[in-house]
């Protein structure tokens, strides 16, 4: 990843932060509204604040995928 790349995913994330976790699941479902970009960084918050539970302990693209599919993404 380049600086740039990073920065810009870094500050997404920074604006992202303070979304309650169903804004951030309309954001991720909403393909025509925002960009990948966007909606990547809302599905890493919501990854980060799922509970143990959902996503079991695991790496994080199992958590991911686990997290999608209990939010029916």
């Amino acid at each position: 990843m380049n600086r740039e790349r990073i920065l810009r995913l870094s500050m997404t994330l920074y604006h992202l932060r303070d979304l309650p976790d169903d804004q951030l699941v309309r954001i991720v479902k909403s393909k025509n509204r925002y960009s990948t970009h966007y909606r990547a960084a809302a599905l890493r918050h919501l990854v980060a604040g799922a509970p143990l539970a959902v996503t079991g302990g695991q790496p994080f693209a199992e958590r991911r995928r686990r997290v999608k599919r209990h939010c029916g993404i």
